[in-house]
Parts: structure tokens; C-alpha cells; sequence
């Protein structure tokens, strides 16, 4: 009776120590990896090994903390599951050939700080959950097909420092939610859809260091209050509908900027 008392002790000990992460985060490693046809990535999963072995995924005090699978050959739609990932700080599934909705149970993933998915091919529209992500710090969806407006919620993200959303189908006025995330230095929305003025809110984006609008539908005038913006380094406006030919630059902003004529040499313009 105490040999297979102490062999059952054995066998459970085994398990538990093979038992890396919990079960409903292998679960959703594993509905990710079917999902995204993970037999033909680049560098494929073998199931059979234990998850730290697994290429990209990164675990810290038996959970997952970080996913990095960008060029990787994912193809199909992201599942909901993901969520499981409840301790998640980094998904990167960037340059794959990932379609259909974001899930908006991505706003699940209250833990994350980095959120890239650009360069894929995900359609519809944002998930207004993301707002939820309150660590996040960097999100980019640039060149995905992506549409609608940016929902108003994403003014609650107020650790977030860079926001790319370049290349998509956008539309609706410029988000001027944005303008009240008090830490976000580059924001890039060229190649959309947005059209109307700029908002005069734009001034109180203190920390701003990089603005890309190039390729969109803006109208009007620029306004003073950008004059504000005492750290912008970049500013991209080509091929808008603007009142006034604006030039570019990739300096600090022109003393005077506002009332520069076109011709001035000191400005530089948008490449390509």
C-alpha cells in the first residue's frame, strides 16, 4: 500500500512539475497555433516539448508575459482566446498575413504594454476595448485595411506614448480624444480617410514629438495652438486639402512656422 501510495505522490509531482504555466494558458497558445495554420510558420511550435521551449513565447513566475512572432507566416484570424493570456505585457504578431477582426477580447489583457500588429491584414473596425489596456504603452496597426473611427474610449489610454494607425481605412474627424493622453509623443495617421480641421486641442499634447498626417482628407487651417508643441520634431503634412500649402519638416518646428511662406528654404518638405 505505501509503494503505490508513494509511485501515485511520484506521478503527481511529475505532472506538476511539467505543469509550466496553467493549463488555460497552454490552451490558448495552443487554439492560437491551429488557428494561425502553425504548422507552416517559419519556425513552427513542436507541441510536444515544454512551453518555454516554444519559439516566441516568454514566460516569468509560471505565465506568460510576452509573445513575439512577428514574419512568422501566421495566417488566419487571431482567436478570442488569446485573452487567456491573462498575464500577457508584449504581443507582437507583426509582417504575417493575419485577417479578419482584432477580437475585442484583446481588451482582456489588462497587463499589456505593447500591443503590435501592423503590417497584416485585419479588417473591421477597432475594438472601442482596447480603451480598457490602461499600461499600454505602444500600440501600431499601421497597413492593415482596418476601418470606422477611432472609438472615444482609447482617451482613457493614458500610458500610451506611441500610436500608429498609418495606412487603413479610417474616417471621421481627427480623434481629438487623443489629445488629452498626456504621454503620447508620436502619432501617425497618414494614408487614411480623416477629413475636417484640426482641432485647436492639438496644443495641449505637451509631450508630442512626432506628427504624421500625410495622405488623409484634413481641411482648413492649421492652428496656432500646434505653436505650442515646444518638443515636435516631425511633422508630415502632404497631400492633405488644406487651405494653405503647408510645408513639412524633420527639425524642430520653425520659429514662426505658422506664418512661413512656401518658398522658404529652411522648411523641408514630406519625401515620396
Amino acid at each position: 500500500m505505501k509503494t503505490i501510495l508513494l509511485s501515485c505522490i511520484c506521478l503527481l509531482s511529475s505532472f506538476f512539475a511539467m505543469a509550466d504555466i496553467p493549463l488555460s494558458e497552454k490552451k490558448a497558445l495552443v487554439n492560437l497555433y491551429y488557428a494561425t495554420d502553425g504548422e507552416h510558420w517559419k519556425i513552427p511550435w513542436n507541441l510536444n516539448e515544454p512551453t518555454e521551449a516554444w519559439y516566441g513565447v516568454t514566460i516569468s513566475d509560471d505565465h506568460v508575459v510576452a509573445l513575439y512572432l512577428p514574419s512568422n507566416n501566421l495566417r488566419g484570424e487571431l482567436p478570442s482566446s488569446i485573452s487567456e493570456l491573462r498575464y500577457l505585457k508584449e504581443l507582437n504578431l507583426a509582417s504575417n498575413k493575419l485577417g479578419g477582426p482584432i477580437p475585442r477580447s484583446i481588451g482582456q489583457l489588462r497587463d499589456l504594454k505593447s500591443l503590435e500588429l501592423f503590417l497584416n491584414e485585419f479588417t473591421g473596425y477597432l475594438p472601442a476595448e482596447i480603451g480598457n489596456l490602461k499600461q499600454l504603452q505602444f500600440l501600431s496597426l499601421y497597413h492593415n485595411k482596418l476601418k470606422g473611427n477611432v472609438p472615444s474610449t482609447y482617451a482613457k489610454l493614458e500610458n500610451l506614448e506611441m500610436l500608429q494607425l498609418g495606412r487603413n481605412y479610417f474616417t471621421g474627424y481627427f480623434p481629438k480624444q487623443l489629445c488629452s493622453l498626456p504621454n503620447l509623443e508620436h502619432l501617425s495617421l497618414h494614408d487614411n480617410d480623416f477629413e475636417g480641421e484640426l482641432p485647436i486641442e492639438l496644443g495641449q499634447m505637451d509631450n508630442l514629438e512626432e506628427l504624421i498626417i500625410t495622405n488623409n482628407k484634413f481641411t482648413g487651417y492649421l492652428p496656432k495652438s500646434i505653436g505650442n508643441l515646444n518638443k515636435l520634431t516631425t511633422l508630415m503634412l502632404k497631400k492633405n486639402d488644406f487651405n494653405k500649402e503647408y510645408y513639412s519638416f524633420t527639425d524642430r518646428m520653425p520659429v514662426g512656422y505658422l506664418s512661413i511662406d512656401i518658398e522658404n528654404e529652411s522648411v523641408i518638405t514630406d519625401h515620396n
